[in-house]
């Protein structure tokens, strides 16, 4: 960066002054959290999630509370600054300050104030963030629900790469690197997240998928009574407890098989058939088949 060495020029046109100041101020690159601000105040979500969180810390020592410390993690990541390092330089940002409900130029929390603040939450607090997911979906898309006539679960486990002695970081061969296994379950139309969990990273895909749905599926069917259920998930979620669980409570679900032998050889007319058109046209070819299967065990 270049530093001048005059920040203010003084010119004068028809006798009046013209001041140019090169100082900058108090500016920020983040304005566009705002509308994200206002949406959450209207339906106080933020708000909601902060009273669930336990605080343990000594009243008399607390500089940030618990809903500040929550507003600036969530809109820091929101904004693309996942690391807790970048709040060393975001808690100066007034964009996030006016987010917080902090007076401006009063500093947020800094990275080891937001590191602990993490870890600070009991087992129990993560649960009932997840039901507070389930209840915020209810409330904010319940009408739009209702006149799709459709709740469409997806359920999914992704890949988190860590670097370094994290707690509960594993190896998972089937990614070939260090990591954390999330698992998530979003509604297909609305986009709403219904509930997450932090695996460690050796968890197979369906881990606890099963705990999970028991939270939300009961409580969406009491809400929703007249509304259809579906669930589709990949082949890491192909376990006979989910098709009981799915059959139970009359859930229409769609959910992969691993390939395996049969499959191979049931397939493998097609995908010759659909090899020389490619050697023909140079296109990607996509065909839609099906066939009846049952295992003889």
């Amino acid at each position: 960066m270049t530093t001048c060495p005059v920040s203010q020029f003084r010119f004068s046109f028809y006798r009046k002054p013209v001041e140019c100041d090169f100082s900058g101020g108090q500016i920020t690159g983040d304005a566009g959290l705002l509308p994200l601000r206002a949406f959450d105040q209207c339906h106080h979500l933020t708000r909601d999630w902060a009273e669930l969180l336990d605080d343990s810390r000594s009243e008399g020592r607390v500089r940030h509370d618990m809903l500040a410390l929550l507003r600036q993690r969530v809109y820091q990541i929101v904004a693309g600054y996942e690391d807790t390092n970048d709040a060393d330089r975001l808690r100066h940002d007034p964009a996030l300050q006016i987010i917080a409900d902090q007076n401006l130029g009063e500093p947020l929390g800094s990275q080891p104030t937001l590191s602990r603040w993490e870890n600070s939450p009991s087992a129990r607090s993560l649960v009932h963030l997840n039901d507070a997911l389930v209840e915020q979906f209810i409330r904010v898309c319940g009408r739009q629900v209702r006149q799709r006539g459709e709740i469409l679960l997806d359920i999914d486990s992704t890949d988190d790469p860590t670097h370094g002695q994290q707690q509960f970081s594993f190896f998972n061969g089937a990614y070939d690197q260090h990591m954390y296994h999330p698992l998530l379950i979003f509604e297909r139309h609305t986009g709403c997240l219904l509930s997450v969990r932090l695996r460690p990273g050796n968890a197979s895909s369906h881990a606890r998928i099963v705990s999970l749905l028991l939270r939300i599926v009961p409580r969406l069917q009491q809400a929703f009574p007249d509304v259809r259920i579906r669930l589709r998930g990949d082949a890491g979620f192909a376990l006979p407890l989910l098709y009981d669980f799915c059959e139970f409570f009359g859930i229409h679900y769609v959910l992969g098989i691993p390939a395996n032998c049969v499959f191979q050889h049931r397939a493998e007319r097609l995908q010759k058939k659909l090899k020389r058109r490619y050697c023909r046209t140079e296109l990607p070819q996509r065909y839609h088949s099906s066939f009846r299967h049952r295992a003889h065990s």
